[in-house]
């Protein structure tokens, strides 16, 4: 072999793809199919030759996840962006101007602007139309309705998909894949609604228009079973309808006309079927298998379309349905020939649900990591160490015996002139008492006595009590302005360090150390409180200038008697007595001025640890319900880890094989033991990264702000994201794993039950004698990892000799987590259907009812799928042709 031959080889050639999902159902499969791709190429962008295009009558239903794993996938966001969505809707004032517009129609000289919809609209329907912005109501019209109003955005998201599809060439060959020509579309959605099937053909004829001839392939997957939507009479009925229209211009010799936009003259004749390859499922196959739930379908229906653009099976898949075009464009052998352009498929897989088991890994960490808020990771501290961590920090207390620091801090920021009112007074003093010691003489003496009542009545002044700034002491009008900026301070200094033990990289984090060191705090301020109660009642009441004149005028009834006192000549002891009792005056009123500003102090000091009492009682309030908010998600992670480890794993035809150890085993892989708080405080740190406050969880507390729900969605996505991508590698070996879990009397029992699951999910009469079956209509292939392990081999044995299934239909995969087997059928007449006539019989019976309306155009007629009895037509063509030929037979001239 060359070696460019070899190089060719290592290439994997892939199609540019557009899905277009069409109402609920094309939305829910839309939905899986990216999840897919995320799980094979770990990013939506990774892919981009693939886009996509969601269209529903339903404004809100985009919100809607339809899957189990949520919007958020291994950290990769699965909602449509704002391009991918069409919302076909009209609103209220829309639909009022287009029935007035209908209704006026003989008003117009010329065309009218809704002609080309009076065209095929039922006029009975106008008065019953409301606004199209909750669905199509089941209604078959207002879905087409919606369409034709809404074509150039739907006409404009289409080519916008399209383009994105172009110009990655590179990149993919760097991935191993090679852009081959030509695009597929698929275009998915149920036809028992409103929505999907009001609208599925004209989708399929504009596309035909755009890129009909651009070797475009356009492949329907239409799902056409009632029981699964509620199975009412209507849905059975539109089945049928939409299947009747379907059939109709699937038929050789049939034209599809439409005007979509008068304005820009978008008319559309086409003689082609609507769909290259047009794939008809329901729930049930051939057999007794059926699936019960719609997600599961949608999955299985998403997994069909995925292995075109993402599996090493899709060459053999389209290898086959290429094969499958000399099939399909025969009519059958029905005296009334009908058309065989229909397919249908089964899919079923044994595999390893990687998906199931990383969300119950990432729930777990996200449940760890709630209990790390809430009690930390191996460390319980005291809270009274925490307390004495606080107060020595943020210098509350120059002595931790006394705890005094309040007061003296206080007093100590009242200042004047950088000094400190026991500064001031201390100087004061001690001027005075030098005054005092300098004197000498009478004259001395007499001076001081004037100066000192005027001196002591200044000083007074500034701690005089009062309401007012002019009424009340300079000194204390400070201190009570101070008062509220020292109770900020220490507010603040509460806030930080509750940040601190709320911010995960600190030794002492947890929602149960704040919470019990705030009970300490609380504590410690009712004693502070009751110690400043006692000093308050210690001190008494405050002094007022009274109280000072009084002590004067005992001090100056002393001083006459000292000077009226006989005095010994050389002596000077009345100066001697004089100086002792006027210091000892001094000193008595700065004790009463000292006293009226201790008690102030003591009184603000009170007012502050009354205030910082509030304002832990609000902090204690906020963290306790930021602990329950907490709490409450610790048991809905609790809930969760039950429901998901309890969940019916059937999501997929086939079987889902794991075992408890795997869940254990991948958590672990993702978050190993030994990293375990490292990990936590930096998925923390991503989210209260977005509050702008750094890392503590602070910001969290305010419950105005956090809802369980937000918190919730918050941590989970962070989690996903983090978490997610090293989920990558986390694969067993299904085989081996079926062989292990299954004795060797029952392998074969259950691997053909597996098989059964993958028959093609569309019952059909194939006993019909008007119908030739042929086994080059059906395809099969059982895909999986094929090694030369002993395990693998006794699977092949099982497959080919036990249960006899031939080895060309063994292709070889690289996935070791997934045996995936594919059931293609073609080339069958809608007629062979077993639940028509099923569907046929509502539809009957409101076919004629003036309040059901399930064709679209109302004027026209549509050939019935259920032709007429075989035998009598035959009956018939022999005497019919004979007659004919010997000329018995004449032409009426008036038809």
């Amino acid at each position: 072999m060359s070696q460019s031959t070899t190089n060719e080889l290592q290439y994997r050639g892939i199609n540019r793809t557009i899905c277009i999902g069409l109402g609920g159902t094309g939305h829910d499969v839309l939905m899986r199919i990216r999840r897919l791709i995320v799980d094979r190429y770990a990013d939506l962008n990774n892919l981009p030759i693939v886009s996509f295009v969601h269209i529903d009558t339903d404004k809100a239903a985009t919100q809607v996840t339809g899957i189990c794993t949520g919007s958020t996938y291994h950290g990769v966001d699965l909602s449509f962006k704002e391009a991918e969505k069409v919302s076909a809707t009209m609103s209220s004032n829309e639909v009022t101007m287009f029935v007035e517009g209908l209704e006026r129609r003989s008003e117009y000289t010329r065309h009218g602007p809704y002609d080309h919809i009076a065209r095929w609209f039922p006029p009975q329907l106008l008065r019953n139309i409301k606004a199209v912005e909750e669905g199509a109501k089941g209604i078959r019209p207002v879905g087409m309705l919606a369409f034709f109003h809404n074509y150039q955005k739907v006409k404009t998201a289409i080519e916008s998909a399209e383009r994105r599809t172009r110009g990655h060439d590179s990149l993919l060959l760097k991935a191993g894949l090679r852009v081959e020509p030509g695009l597929s579309i698929f275009v998915v959605g149920s036809l028992c609604g409103g929505t999907g099937s009001g609208m599925f053909l004209d989708i399929a004829y504009s596309l035909r228009h755009l890129y009909g001839d651009q070797s475009a392939k356009i492949f329907g997957y239409l799902v056409i079973s009632p029981e699964l939507y509620g199975n009412a009479p209507s849905m059975s009925a539109n089945t049928y309808a939409a299947l009747k229209e379907l059939n109709y211009y699937s038929t050789p010799g049939t034209k599809f006309e439409a005007f979509y936009d008068l304005q820009n003259l978008v008319f559309i004749q086409e003689q082609r079927p609507p769909f290259d390859y047009t794939y008809l499922v329901s729930s049930q196959t051939g057999g007794e298998y059926s699936i019960l739930v719609q997600g599961k379908l949608c999955n299985v229906i998403a997994h069909k379309i995925a292995l075109d653009f993402s599996s090493e099976l899709a060459p053999a898949i389209k290898g086959s349905r290429d094969n499958f075009l000399q099939h399909m464009i025969q009519c059958d052998k029905h005296p009334r020939p009908n058309s065989q352009r229909y397919l249908t498929f089964g899919l079923a897989a044994i595999y390893f649900p990687r998906d199931t088991i990383v969300q119950i890994a990432l729930n777990r960490i996200s449940l760890e990591l709630v209990k790390f808020w809430l009690n930390g990771k191996g460390q319980s501290p005291d809270p009274l160490k925490l307390i004495e961590q606080f107060l020595i920090q943020y210098h509350w207390h120059n002595n931790p015996e006394n705890k005094d620091n309040f007061t003296t801090k206080l007093a100590e920021l009242v200042q004047e002139n950088n000094k400190t009112f026991r500064n001031t007074i201390s100087a004061w003093r001690n001027k005075l008492e030098r005054q005092i010691s300098e004197c000498q003489k009478r004259e001395n003496r007499n001076d001081i006595r004037g100066q000192l009542p005027r001196e002591f009545r200044e000083q007074f002044r500034k701690v005089q009590p009062g309401e007012t700034e002019s009424t009340r002491g300079i000194w204390l009008t400070r201190l009570l302005q101070i008062s509220p900026n020292t109770t900020k301070e220490l507010k603040t200094n509460i806030d930080d360090y509750l940040s601190q033990l709320l911010t995960p990289t600190d030794s002492t984090f947890s929602v149960k150390s704040v919470r019990d060191w705030l009970d300490a705090l609380q504590h410690e301020l009712h004693n502070y409180q009751l110690n400043l109660q006692e000093k308050i009642t210690d001190n008494g009441g405050i002094k007022i200038l009274e109280d000072l004149e009084r002590k004067w005028r005992d001090t100056e009834q002393s001083i006459e008697d000292i000077e009226h006192k006989p005095s010994i000549p050389l002596l000077n002891n009345k100066n001697s007595q004089f100086q002792d009792e006027i210091k000892k005056s001094v000193q008595e009123v700065c004790k009463i001025i000292q006293h009226n500003f201790d008690v102030t102090v003591v009184q603000e000091s009170l007012k502050i640890v009354n205030n910082l009492q509030k304002h832990v009682q609000e902090r204690t309030t906020q963290v306790t319900a930021f602990s329950s908010l907490v709490e409450d998600l610790q048991s809905f992670y609790e809930k969760q880890d039950r429901d998901l480890r309890q969940l019916n794993f059937d999501e997929m035809s086939g079987e889902a094989i794991f075992d408890s150890e795997d869940i254990d085993r991948c958590y672990q892989n993702i978050l190993p033991e030994d990293d375990l708080r490292r990990q936590f405080v930096l998925v923390s740190s991503t989210i209260t990264e977005q509050t702008g406050r750094g890392q503590s969880l602070v910001s969290f507390i305010d419950k105005e702000r956090t809802t369980p729900d937000q918190l919730q969605k918050e941590i989970d996505l962070k989690v996903d994201k983090l978490f997610a991508s090293r989920s990558i590698n986390i694969v067993n070996s299904v085989i081996k794993r079926f062989m292990q879990n299954y004795s060797l009397a029952v392998r074969s029992t259950r691997l053909a039950q597996v098989i059964q699951e993958a028959e093609p999910l569309l019952r059909l009469n194939l006993t019909d004698p008007y119908f030739r079956e042929d086994p080059a209509k059906s395809s099969k292939l059982v895909g999986f990892k094929d090694t030369d392990e002993l395990e693998v081999r006794q699977f092949k044995t099982l497959l080919t000799q036990d249960i006899g299934v031939e080895p060309n239909v063994l292709k070889a995969t690289q996935a070791e987590d997934e045996i995936l087997i594919v059931n293609e059928y073609a080339g069958f007449p809608l007629r062979l259907i077993s639940s028509l006539a099923r569907m046929r019989n509502p539809y009957l019976r409101e076919q004629h009812s003036p309040t059901s309306f399930l064709h679209n155009d109302y004027n026209a007629s549509f050939p019935d799928i259920i032709p007429p009895d075989a035998r009598k037509m035959e009956e018939l063509e022999d005497v019919f042709y004979p007659c004919l030929a010997l000329g018995l037979l004449e032409k009426n001239q008036e038809n």
